[in-house]
């Protein structure tokens, strides 16, 4: 098969444009995801408290909100990968705006499920489409695939500041802090749709991932390092969505911190988390490969989120810890897909979305229950614990022999 094209320099001016303007929108996109999907952790105990429900019943909004996500991913995995990834992606957005805005004005309990389940299946529309659109678009996948979770990472800093300082000081504060990321979801669809999709590319198989890259591995191989990607995945979303989800409910139960300090402490994680993006983005330029960005960074959050339970006690300590997690996680999600899109074809990288949102339905919702009934200390432990399992994966991975493991350079 001859090496196809990946220099946007080298293709068409009208084809590069659009190449341009279809990521662009896909990082836009990633960007309010970031928001909307951050917004839950200062706003748990305001939400339990709206809907008079206990802190870890609330916690089954999230569940909901990953339930919908795999099971849009998984409809594109299996079906939607043969449509243009665009209009998935335009369809996740519109979703999306519709739980948000349903989420502002829930009057029940069982209207906010319905809302954020909406929410989840745009979710999984577009983050699917978006990574898809980059799989297809980007001249360098691994720094395609850090520059869209740049994007993600940033707008998870901005969230939970919105939503902390508008709970605390605006009244009603949920109606203003959801409808106002409801208005910036629609603007992003708006964008996406004016946004021209990107030509197909040839197969990804043979396609230049940057400096690091590393040749598709031999028959079924594929299959034995994309279950181990996605376990990494399942583990991940668990652990830096609970940490990112519940970090400010730990803060108020050991502390006694109020929604905004908490919401600051929240947006300072995923700040670090978009640091660590910003590393691993120079990471793949230099050319390291994306599997030796993952075992050190998996390794360095895994002692980062150690020290958090370790050191309950003192404050700062538990702040600098959890911005040492997240500046470690950051480079996981996009050393992953990097790794999965670079040797794949068709919906590869929907299906290994699936397969990691799916660690959000469950262990998110585990944690809140782990520090509403064994203590807040116990619970924030399950992120040392994922990150462990996570390691162990990583490091099988690595270890596989040279035709089944992504480690040879052309």
């Amino acid at each position: 098969m001859s090496q196809p094209v990946r220099d946007l320099a080298l293709l068409p001016a009208d084809g590069a444009d659009a190449a341009r303007r279809a990521e662009f929108a896909a990082c836009v996109g990633l960007l309010v995801e970031g928001v909307y999907a951050t917004c839950f952790g200062p706003a748990l105990p305001v939400l339990a408290r709206d809907f008079a429900v206990s802190l870890d019943t609330v916690g089954l909004l999230l569940t909901m909100f990953f339930a919908g996500s795999i099971a849009t991913s998984a409809l594109v995995a299996a079906r939607l990968h043969r449509r243009d990834p665009h209009q998935v992606a335009v369809a996740g957005l519109c979703a999306a705006a519709l739980g948000v805005a349903g989420l502002a004005v829930a009057g029940e309990f069982r209207v906010a499920l319905a809302a954020t389940l909406l929410m989840g299946a745009g979710d999984g529309l577009l983050v699917a489409g978006a990574h898809l659109l980059v799989a297809r678009a980007s001249a360098d996948i691994p720094r395609g695939m850090n520059r869209l979770n740049l994007y993600f990472a940033f707008g998870a800093m901005l969230g939970p500041l919105w939503a902390g300082s508008v709970l605390q000081f605006a009244a009603p504060g949920r109606a203003i802090a959801f409808g106002g990321v409801a208005l910036a979801v629609a603007f992003a669809a708006v964008a996406m749709a004016r946004a021209s999709s990107p030509s197909p590319s040839p197969s990804p198989g043979n396609r230049d991932s940057g400096r690091g890259s590393e040749v598709a591995p031999a028959a079924g191989g594929v299959g034995v390092l994309a279950a181990l990607m996605g376990a990494v995945l399942f583990l991940y979303v668990g652990a830096e969505f609970g940490l990112g989800s519940w970090v400010a409910t730990y803060a108020a139960r050991e502390f006694g911190t109020g929604l905004f300090t908490g919401g600051v402490v929240t947006s300072c994680y995923w700040g670090a988390l978009l640091l660590g993006r910003f590393a691993s983005g120079q990471l793949f330029a230099r050319g390291w490969q994306p599997s030796r960005v993952l075992l050190l960074s998996i390794g360095g959050s895994l002692i980062a989120s150690a020290a958090i339970a370790a050191a309950h006690g003192v404050f700062a300590i538990v702040v600098l810890a959890a911005l040492a997690t997240g500046l470690f996680l950051g480079p996981v999600w996009p050393a992953v897909m990097s790794i999965v899109a670079a040797r794949s074809t068709g919906g590869a990288p929907a299906s290994i979305v699936t397969v990691g949102n799916a660690g959000g339905v469950f262990f998110p919702w585990l944690q809140g229950r782990l520090i509403v009934q064994a203590g807040a200390t116990t619970g924030i432990a399950l992120t040392a614990l994922l990150c462990g399992a996570m390691l162990l994966l990583a490091g099988i991975a690595r270890v596989l022999p040279d035709g089944a493991r992504e480690g040879r350079r052309r």
